[in-house]
This record gives structure tokens, C-alpha cells and sequence, in this order.
């Protein structure tokens, strides 16, 4: 009995050790990714790991090369079956809080790792790219985005920062039937901050807030920018012409993706904040 006792110890250690090895020598450069948004696609992009990127979605267009990666089908998760996501047999899907949440416990039970993107402000981005670094074996290509962000962003600041003048302040609107706007847990408020200036309805916590003309009026912004596909390229409806302009930013996506290209959309409003030219 002692001896059965001892063989099954010594069989169980072996085993634990095994596995620890296994584990602790995975080589992350050989997963299998699966991206569920255009935000995820960009990061995989600019860290170097595009050739562990398996599929991605409809939407995700930049860079030009991530169309020819195959597609599970569009952002939102009504969209996608898990069946397609499975299809492509991921080792890791990159997925995002609030859209894709029906999909984390199936994935994790077929012992799928997920990832949940939640970026809120800028860090948030480059501490997920850090991260999706390491998931893919790519630490130093994700310092190195994150690195060019900081510098982006420190540029930016520049324009401002000796300047003894009073913010100006902003109304972006994201949507003009009903209207909406950004709040203070949306990174395109950060977006707005770090480029020197003040949104009007920061203090709202939802991220798109639905808000009155008569909000807007009352808070006289000195910019108006508005965005959206779902705008049709129409300006908004407001009877407001605000005093430093308004702005179609519609076609330019890096103002509404979490992705490195956001430290390129501070730089672009802090040049036409404090510059009179996004170029």
C-alpha cells in the first residue's frame, strides 16, 4: 500500500511539473487570434502580431491589409455566432466589454482565453496595448506604440501648456435624432482633454448621453464637431454658430476607435485648437 501511495505521489508531482513547464514555456508568438472590432484589429497591427490574426470583422478596415483577413462577420454580437468564432479555431479572442458579453463564458467553457477590451481614456488604451504585447509576445513592439503615443500626446500638450488662457470648450455631437454627445467615460472625452480643451458635458456619466438644444445653447461652446456614419455627412440640426467653427470629423476614424491612432486624433484637434490647422 505504501508503495502504491509513493508511486501515485511521485506520478502526481511529475504531472503538476509538466504542466508548470508547459505553461510557463508557452510561446505566445504562435496564438491564434480571433478580433471582434476594429480597435483590437488596429492594436494587433501596429504591435507586429498581424500574423497570429486568424479573422477579424467587417468593420475592421486599418490598416488597408487587415481586408485580407478573413471575416466572422460585423462588430455588433448579433452579427457573429459563436459558431464562426469557433470555426477559426482561436486560441484567444479579443472582444469588447458590453458588445460581446454573451460570447466570454461559452468561449472561456471550450477553454478559449478571451480578452474584454474597456477603454474609458487614453492610459486605458495603452496599458490594453501593453498587455495584448505580452498576450502575443510582442512586449517590446507595444512599448515602442506606446512610447510614439506619449510623444504624440506630449507634442500636443506643448501647444498649450505655457499658455496662460482659459480652455476652450466643445460640443461634439455623435448622433443628431435624438441628440447625443460624448460623456466623461468615453474615451473621446480624454481625447478632448488631452488636446487643451473642455467638453461641455463632461460631467455626464453614460457615455453617449442623449442632451437638449437648449443645453448646448446655454453652454455657448466655442467649437461644435460632429461625427457619426449615422449622420449621413448632414450638419447638425442646431441653431448655433459657434464662434471658432464647426467641424465634420465624420471621416476620420481615429477619433471614435481605442486604438494608437487616438494620440494622433489629440494631435490633430490640438493643432486646430491652439493652431487654426489640423495639419
Amino acid at each position: 500500500m505504501k508503495s502504491l501511495k509513493k508511486s501515485i505521489t511521485a506520478f502526481l508531482s511529475l504531472f503538476l511539473l509538466t504542466a508548470f513547464v508547459f505553461a510557463g514555456n508557452k510561446d505566445n508568438k504562435k496564438q491564434r487570434i480571433v478580433s471582434l472590432g476594429p480597435s483590437a484589429t488596429e492594436i494587433i497591427f501596429a504591435i507586429g502580431a498581424q500574423d497570429q490574426l486568424v479573422a477579424r470583422t467587417d468593420l475592421c478596415d486599418f490598416p488597408p491589409q487587415a481586408k485580407n483577413v478573413p471575416s466572422v462577420g460585423g462588430f455588433a454580437a448579433n452579427t457573429i455566432s459563436l459558431e464562426s468564432i469557433i470555426s477559426f479555431e482561436p486560441t484567444l479572442v479579443y472582444l469588447f466589454a458590453g458588445m460581446h458579453d454573451n460570447f466570454v463564458q461559452p468561449l472561456k467553457d471550450l477553454g478559449i482565453s478571451v480578452y474584454v477590451s474597456n477603454a474609458t481614456c487614453i492610459n486605458d488604451v495603452k496599458n490594453e496595448i501593453l498587455e495584448i504585447g505580452k498576450l502575443t509576445g510582442h512586449e517590446k513592439q507595444a512599448a515602442k506604440v506606446v512610447k510614439e503615443m506619449n510623444e504624440k500626446l506630449a507634442l500636443a500638450k506643448s501647444f498649450y501648456q505655457k499658455k496662460d488662457l482659459e480652455r476652450p470648450t466643445v460640443y461634439w455631437e455623435v448622433w443628431n435624432s435624438p441628440m447625443m454627445s460624448i460623456g466623461k467615460n468615453y474615451f473621446m472625452n480624454d481625447i478632448i482633454n488631452y488636446a487643451g480643451c473642455k467638453n461641455i458635458f463632461e460631467e455626464q456619466e453614460n457615455a453617449y448621453p442623449m442632451v437638449s438644444e437648449e443645453a448646448v445653447l446655454y453652454a455657448a461652446p466655442d467649437f461644435i464637431f460632429y461625427s457619426g456614419d449615422g449622420m449621413g455627412g448632414r450638419k447638425p440640426t442646431l441653431k448655433y454658430a459657434a464662434p471658432k467653427g464647426m467641424y465634420f470629423m465624420g471621416d476620420d476614424d481615429s477619433f471614435v476607435r481605442s486604438s494608437p491612432r487616438c494620440a494622433d486624433a489629440v494631435l490633430k484637434l490640438a493643432k486646430l485648437f491652439w493652431k487654426g490647422s489640423a495639419n
